[in-house]
């Protein structure tokens, strides 16, 4: 019975590993990367989104601390009007940082039940704290879409390449 016991335990490590690690922020070369939600992190793209569930199928959507970095200063975000359903990779928002104006695509396919008037207004606001200024929650309508966002620790090593590469300063960014 005993080793039974043990090879139960032995297995039973990794859960209890993962479960540890989900919720411990991670710093990478100065830019922070939350450990309670989940990404979408496409360097080819430069797109680095953050999900975080705030209810029953219900997330929010925001823009990690190394995009906030990269699309400093912020000077307009605008948000597809509450009741759109869109597909996944649709234009959630426009960005308009410095020159560049860029889309901002969902990371779900769903329905946008609600905008960010805050940022809408102060876009600056997610410069300063893009982890506490989401830009839409989303009603996720194929929620099998989440499976392919990933955890902190899963994106480090694609984070840490961009921000060398891109010699990327999240002192600007506050958080």
């Amino acid at each position: 019975m005993r080793r039974r016991e043990f090879i139960g335990a032995l297995l039973l490590l990794p859960v209890l590993y993962s479960r540890a690690v989900m919720g411990k922020d991670i710093k990478v070369l100065g830019c922070t990367i939350k450990g309670d939600r989940l990404y979408r992190v496409e360097p080819h793209r430069m797109l680095f989104q953050w999900v975080k569930e705030e209810e029953e199928g219900i997330y929010s959507v925001g823009m990690m601390s190394l995009l906030a970095a990269l699309s400093y200063p912020l000077y307009s975000i605008r948000v597809k009007p509450i009741g759109t359903r869109l597909e996944y990779d649709d234009n959630l928002a426009t960005i308009e940082a410095g020159k560049r104006i860029a889309t901002f695509p969902t990371p779900l396919s769903g329905e946008v039940v609600a905008v960010n008037g805050e940022v809408v207004k102060e876009p600056e606001l997610v410069n300063r704290r893009p982890y506490t200024y989401w830009i839409a929650k989303i009603r996720a309508t194929k929620p099998e879409e989440l499976k392919d966002l990933k955890r902190a620790e899963e994106v480090f090593a694609e984070v840490k390449e961009v921000i060398i590469n891109e010699d990327i300063d999240c002192s600007k960014v506050e958080e």
